[in-house]
């Protein structure tokens, strides 16, 4: 059988290798690109973290809040690459007179609706508080300026349509500590109630000197107290709004005189404080009494029972002159 002679295979001609070249240039400047993008973001978002956000963004920031119902300043406005936007050195202004400041807030994140911001509409979500330091400004006739702190305070305030809603704010207050819940209705078309005279406010904030001078002469060796409060009203009129707080505490020491088993409940509501329950024991008794006091006629009326140790507890109270000399007996 004769061979059976193939035909010849053909062999394509090399292609040059320009091609290859430019591939490889393509890929190179590429790389470049995606290099140069890497740097100018993190360049930009060092500077925004570092250096923050101009006046601008600050004064937008500082307007959606008043529409909120908050009347506040930003110091500074930074960007963090795992919380967004973050205002930091913020003041909140009392909402009827700028002049007053309420207290000073370290940092908040804010939760932003970034297509709305771009369109110009209502753009903030929410605050998100972390671990930051409230300071209560308590400057007094003559420039005395005093100040107290709510340390590691946390809280998640939302903004749904003509409300704020605070959802378990808590920290730690002369070392008690506070949580509280509420809500309250901020209408488009409100109207504030007239704003406090200078002298009033000057009389709240000699008060609230007053009851922090108090409360940081407490120790608590086994455990702060707790203060839950839960509140609702309306912006507009903030003095009708209605408040209930309840303390617990195990041990409260003040001087040399130990309360145990502290438990109390009060409400505000309608112009009217009324302390439901007000309990504790000491070493030779117990305390119980009830109260309520009316802002519109200023009268208060009282139940107490007690068999505590008086004196001590006055001592304590740095009334020892009047009961110095006396003794208290107690029937059996």
């Amino acid at each position: 059988m004769p061979p059976i002679l193939e035909p010849p295979k053909s062999i394509a001609p090399k292609r040059g290798g320009r091609s290859t070249l430019w591939r490889r240039v393509a890929a190179i400047v590429g790389r470049l690109a995606i290099l140069a993008a890497i740097l100018i973001f993190g360049s930009t978002g060092w500077y925004l973290a570092k250096r923050g956000f101009g006046r601008q963004w600050r004064y937008r920031v500082v307007e959606e809040l008043h529409k909120r119902g908050v009347e506040a300043s930003v110091g500074r406005l930074t960007l963090d690459p795992f919380r967004g936007l973050v205002a930091k050195n913020v003041r909140i202004f009392d909402y009827k007179n700028r002049e007053n400041t309420l207290v000073l807030i370290s940092e908040i994140s804010l939760d932003i609706n970034y297509a709305a911001l771009i369109h110009h509409e209502p753009f903030l979500n929410a605050l998100d508080v972390r671990n930051a330091q409230i300071t209560l400004p308590l400057t007094g006739v003559g420039g005395n300026t005093g100040k107290a702190q709510l340390k590691d305070f946390r809280a998640h305030v939302y903004f749904p349509p003509e409300q704020i809603y605070v959802s378990q704010a808590e920290g730690i207050f002369c070392g008690i500590r506070i949580s509280a819940t509420g809500q309250l209705i901020k209408r488009a078309n409100y109207q504030p109630s007239p704003p406090l005279s200078q002298e009033e406010w000057q009389k709240r904030l000699s008060i609230l000197r007053r009851v922090v001078s108090e409360l940081q002469k407490f120790s608590f060796p086994v455990a702060s107290p707790s203060l839950q409060v839960k509140f609702s009203g309306d912006v507009a009129e903030i003095e009708d709004s209605r408040v209930e707080a309840t303390l617990r505490g195990d041990v409260s020491q003040r001087g040399n005189y130990e309360i145990q088993n502290l438990s109390a409940a009060a409400e505000w509501r309608d112009h009217r404080l009324t302390i439901t329950h007000c309990e504790w024991n000491d070493a030779l008794g117990s305390f119980a009494g009830r109260a309520n006091w009316s802002r519109q006629d200023n009268r208060a009326d009282f139940q107490i029972r007690s068999s505590i140790d008086l004196k001590a507890f006055l001592d304590a109270l740095g009334f020892p002159g009047p009961f110095a000399d006396m003794a208290f007996y107690s029937s059996r």
